[in-house]
């Protein structure tokens, strides 16, 4: 856990930045915390989002995948050419 001033928050924002890349940044105004600044894959693990895959992968892993397939078989509209 790394505590940064919000004066030292707005001089050097990239190092906060690249700090929450590795832990939570807490983010200090007064004496009191006010923010926390994590990275992506941290908040999407507290928010409990999977990481997204390919299909490929979906397709390989373990998993348990309903994929259902449906074919079009209707002609559709045949596009007039003439003016």
């Amino acid at each position: 856990m790394s505590v940064v001033t919000a004066t030292e928050f707005n001089q050097r924002p990239s190092a906060v930045k690249a700090l929450s890349q590795r832990e939570p940044v807490f983010i200090t105004d007064r004496g009191s915390t006010t923010t926390v600044v994590l990275s992506k894959a941290e908040y999407d693990r507290l928010r409990g989002v999977r990481s997204a895959r390919s299909l490929g992968e979906a397709l390989v892993a373990d998993d348990d995948v309903d994929l259902e397939t449906i074919r079009d078989r209707s002609l559709g509209r045949v596009p007039d050419f003439q003016d």
